[in-house]
Formats: C-alpha cells, structure tokens, sequence
C-alpha cells in the first residue's frame, strides 16, 4: 500500500522557546477560539480547585511553555524548580503563618495525571464524584464509556503535600467547548 504524504505538524520555532521536549503546542485558526479555549481551561480549574479540592485561596497558573513532563525531571536543572515552583514557598502571612501557595499547569498526557476523582461505595464499586455543572455528556475515553467523566490530575509535592498539580484535559473537550460556544 502506497499512502502519499502532507505535512500535518509543524515544528516549534527557536523564537517560541518551550521547556519540555514532550509538551505539544496547540494552534487555533482565530483569537475567538483560542479565548473560549483558554477560559474553558480557567473555568474548569476554578471549578477544580473550588469544588473538588475546596481551595480558598488563589492558585497560580505556570505558563505551558515552562512546564515540564515526567521524564523532564532528572534532566532539569534545579534552578528551574525554584524559579517556577519553589520561588514563594516561604511567604508569610502578618500573622507569621505560611501562606498556601499551590501552582498549576495543564497537560494532555495521562502519565502525569494519575489520580482520578473519585471514591468506592459500599459495595467496592467506584463511583465518580465529579458531577460538575455543565459537564459535556460525550465520553473523551471510548474504552471507558461506562465511567462518568472526571479531571484527572497529579501533582508535585514536597513532604506529602502538594504544591503543584498538572490538570489533565483532552483536545476533544476542548474542541467540544469551542464547538458549543461558537454553534458549530
């Protein structure tokens, strides 16, 4: 069998510097959709940190271009860790208290979200706890189309506490938000 060829990625120039090796860029055809894009990705992290995680403070975004993947981490220099995630861990508050201070970042790849919201009921059977309001009802996970949707996440910690988490979203749901917001 004989398939022609058409170029369907393209590479990222020198002028766009990208942390990971392992991080795609995602281009839109207009600023209209890259804006529905990026405050669906805002909304569902709000929607995140404020229901599932019950976070009452503010949650700094790292931009996508500074994050880094899994197999990013021993390659690193460790400068990177204290420029982005580390740099304001010792903040305190005029009470003297630590200020919580939780950064986030998205990614599409699943090995770096492997928790999934979610619990066990009584009868061991898992049972999805992300029924957030306005929820699309298509399965992003075809071989899973008998689980409810959930975000799945991960996170960086340091003593057993998180102070980065990666929100795991799919290119569908973010086709899907753009195709509800623009009709199409």
């Amino acid at each position: 069998m004989n398939l022609e060829h058409t170029d369907n990625f393209t590479l990222i120039s020198d002028s766009f510097e990208i942390k990971s090796h392992l991080i795609p860029l995602i281009a839109f055809k207009s600023q209209e959709q890259k804006e529905i894009a990026e405050n669906y990705l805002i909304e569902e992290a709000k929607d995140f940190f404020t229901n599932i995680l019950k976070v009452n403070y503010d949650c700094i975004q790292i931009s996508y271009q500074q994050l880094i993947t899994k197999q990013d981490f021993k390659a690193t220099d460790i400068e990177y860790f204290y420029e982005n995630l580390f740099y304001d861990l010792g903040e305190r508050d005029s009470n003297g208290k630590l200020k919580a201070k939780i950064k986030w970042g998205i990614t599409f790849d699943e090995e770096n979200t492997p928790i999934e919201v979610g619990r066990f009921n009584k009868q061991d059977k898992f049972v999805n706890i992300d029924n957030r309001r306005h929820r699309p009802e298509l399965s992003y996970r075809p071989k899973y189309r008998n689980l409810m949707l959930f975000r799945k996440y991960g996170t960086i910690d340091i003593n057993g506490i998180p102070i980065f988490y990666y929100l795991h979203f799919t290119i569908q749901e973010i086709l899907d938000a753009i195709k509800r917001e623009l009709s199409i």
